[in-house]
């Protein structure tokens, strides 16, 4: 297949979809790209891009074992000796989901997908003849094995049980480097790749994190197979393309059911229970342990826990 370069049609619509453009802008322009130019595996996205009929076929066809029917097709198409294109130059318009519910259920999708893949190809890989030793280890060390599982387990144990230990416990210390300059070069590195995205350097970690309780329990649930992992939603978006038909009677008949939508806000019990816990850590920790480093992080993570509990993130 061929891929081209996401560009969005409503990446400045709100701080959601930024915090979107940003995270999407390091996958495409960064992972992808390096991926292609190193010869090493990349994955279709799902969108702007143009498969060979012959190689779906030869690889075995779509298939719905997985919530990532596109990075399984683009697996067995890899291992069976076919090679994929990135076309940084080439752009096509997408949009970003603007509802924060849409972006949850797409995040457990994306996170619960890859570990199904995983675990369901890892023989595969090892036993793939015309894929060399040093391309195996890659895509079960690093693709899999660190990309898509231990970035959630570090981030969720990091952000969201040692910082907050720290807190109420200052005999638990996290190293300097680890606390500041390994998660300040991280950020650096995304927001690099998209233009101004510096600007939003604080609220892109804090949106970031707030979601880790999703990504990391569907992760779980891949890995797991919990009753969840099949769940598949089709991502709903609504903005552009609502307005430039705006005048239309399709357009008003649209508009006023997204309205009615947009009203009815849902509360998501996980990002609640998490924002609590990390008030009464920040409460606890500058109250009685004078640890206001942690409690003003604490304090603003906490905060945007409870508004994406509340279903109050949405660009609408």
């Amino acid at each position: 297949f061929v891929q081209a370069r996401w560009v969005y049609s409503n990446g400045t619509d709100s701080m959601l979809t930024r915090v979107q453009e940003i995270s999407l802008n390091y996958h495409i322009r960064c992972e992808q790209y390096a991926r292609h130019a190193a010869g090493l595996f990349f994955n279709f996205n799902g969108t702007a891009g143009v498969w060979r009929r012959k190689c779906i076929v030869d690889s075995g066809g779509w298939n719905c074992r997985t919530t990532v029917e596109d990075m399984d097709l683009s697996l067995r198409a890899y291992l069976r000796g076919w090679r994929f294109v990135f076309l940084d130059d080439v752009t096509c318009l997408n949009e970003i989901p603007a509802q924060y519910g849409a972006y949850r259920k797409q995040q457990h999708r994306w996170s619960c997908g890859p570990m199904q893949l995983w675990r369901q190809a890892i023989v595969d890989v090892w036993n793939a003849k015309d894929v060399p030793l040093a391309k195996k280890l890659y895509l079960n060390v690093f693709f899999f094995g660190t990309r898509m599982f231990a970035t959630h387990l570090v981030s969720f144990f990091l952000y969201g049980c040692l910082i907050p230990i720290c807190a109420t416990a200052p005999e638990v210390a996290i190293p300097f480097w680890a606390l500041v300059y390994m998660p300040l070069l991280i950020t650096l590195s995304t927001v690099w790749f998209t233009p101004g995205g510096w600007v939003y350097f604080v609220p892109y970690v804090l949106y970031e994190n707030a979601m880790m309780i999703v990504k990391t329990t569907a992760m779980c649930a891949g890995l797991l197979q919990w009753s969840n992992a099949h769940e598949w939603v089709v991502t709903a978006k609504l903005g552009k393309f609502v307005d430039k038909v705006a005048h239309s009677k399709v357009g008003q008949i649209v508009k006023t059911a997204v309205a009615k939508r947009v009203k009815k806000r849902n509360v998501y019990g996980k990002e609640l229970v998490m924002g609590i816990f990390f008030l009464t850590c920040a409460a606890y920790g500058s109250a009685v342990n004078d640890m206001w480093q942690y409690g003003v992080f604490l304090l603003m993570q906490g905060c945007v826990f409870i508004a994406f509990g509340l279903d109050y993130v949405d660009s609408a």
